[in-house]
C-alpha cells in the first residue's frame, strides 16, 4: 500500500464518520430531544398544580402540627397585691377558648381593680379547681 491509498482510506473513513455522526445527531433531535420537549411542554400545565398541590399540602400539615400545640383549656390564674394565688368564690376561671378567658380577665379586672391580678394559662387538661367550670 502507498501512501496515497492510505490517506484515501483514512479520508474515506472520516467520510462515513461525519455522514454517521449527522445522521445519529438528526435521529437524536428528530426522535428523542424533540419529543421530551414536547412531552415536558404538554406537562408543564400538570407539573405546575402539582407544584401547587404539595405546597398546599405542607402549609395544611405545618398548620395542624401547631394546631396540635395549642392548649386545649385556658385557666384565670388569680394572685393577690402579694403574689399569691388565691380562690375568688363565685368567679368562672376555666375555658375552653382564649377569646373567652381574656374577655373575663378583663371583666375581673375591671371588677376588682387593683385588688387582684388575673393571668391567662394554657392547659391541655383540667386541673381539679374547687371552684370554676368549663364551657
Amino acid at each position: 500500500m502507498e501512501v496515497d491509498e492510505v490517506i484515501d482510506y483514512i479520508v474515506i473513513i472520516a467520510i462515513i464518520a461525519i455522514r454517521l455522526f449527522s445522521f445519529s445527531s438528526k435521529w437524536i433531535e428528530q426522535y428523542v430531544i424533540n419529543n421530551v420537549v414536547e412531552f415536558v411542554k404538554s406537562f408543564e400545565h400538570l407539573l405546575l398544580v402539582l407544584t401547587v398541590v404539595a405546597f398546599f399540602l405542607i402549609i395544611i400539615y405545618m398548620t395542624m402540627k401547631q394546631l396540635k400545640k395549642l392548649p386545649k383549656f385556658y385557666v384565670i390564674e388569680i394572685e393577690d397585691i402579694y403574689g399569691k394565688k388565691v380562690v375568688v368564690d363565685g368567679l368562672r376561671t376555666n375555658f375552653t377558648t382564649f377569646a373567652a378567658a381574656k374577655s373575663y380577665a378583663h371583666f375581673y379586672s375591671d371588677l376588682y381593680g387593683e385588688q387582684y391580678k388575673f393571668r391567662i394559662v394554657g392547659r391541655n387538661r383540667i386541673l381539679n379547681y374547687p371552684h370554676g367550670h368549663v364551657r
